[in-house]
């Protein structure tokens, strides 16, 4: 096998498991950022950021009720700048 294949096997084992690892909200918010045209990076990044602040369970709230506070949209636009320029 060439090198730049067992690189590829590895890198797709890889992104397989952080996939597996990742909670249903983080697949979702990953998913629905992407689909905005944002980079995989940035959007986990912004998901830490934002779990960090809140913790999963509080930021499932705000994320999935119909009318999030201004805060909390904030706080997503301060991460996702942040990320961003990461």
């Amino acid at each position: 096998m060439n090198e730049s294949f067992k690189k590829l096997i590895g890198l797709l084992g890889l992104s397989i498991l952080i996939t597996a690892c990742a909670s249903k909200t983080e697949r979702q918010f990953v998913a629905g950022c992407q689909s905005g045209g944002v980079d995989a990076d940035a959007c986990h990044c912004v998901y830490d950021k934002l779990v960090n602040k809140y913790g999963e369970k509080d930021f499932e709230d705000k994320l999935y009720t119909l009318y999030q506070t201004q805060e909390f949209q904030q706080d997503m636009v301060k991460s996702s700048l942040q990320c961003m320029k990461e």
